[in-house]
């Protein structure tokens, strides 16, 4: 008995075109990468709510310490956190490229 698997292939053809499109334009491996910080994200999670409440707060605001720092330096913040992040700027260092050293 064989199964003609030709109305399969040719429904997931638009399904193939996508993946082809979202690859190319590196969409895909954002997705594939987003979606593995989320299971390790839970399962973390998961490890620090069975140790301790405080310590899953911690780890939390060490976080959160870090993404606002991020956002100080790079200014990349979300447009409703900038007075926010204007305000706390003045108070950590200005990071400013070094000009790059050609070879003479």
């Amino acid at each position: 008995m064989e199964i003609d698997l030709e109305p399969l292939w040719k429904a997931l053809a638009p399904l193939g075109r996508v993946i082809r499109d979202l690859y190319r334009e590196h969409n895909l491996l954002t997705f594939v990468c987003g979606f593995f910080v989320l299971v390790m994200t839970i399962n973390f999670y998961r490890f620090l709510r069975g140790i301790s409440p405080a310590l899953v707060g911690l780890v939390l605001l060490m976080m959160l310490g870090i993404l606002i720092l991020h956002w100080t330096v790079t200014r990349s913040e979300p447009s409703f956190l900038s007075p926010f992040i204007d305000f706390l700027a003045p108070f950590f260092p200005t990071v400013t490229p070094s000009p790059k050293q050609f070879p003479a």
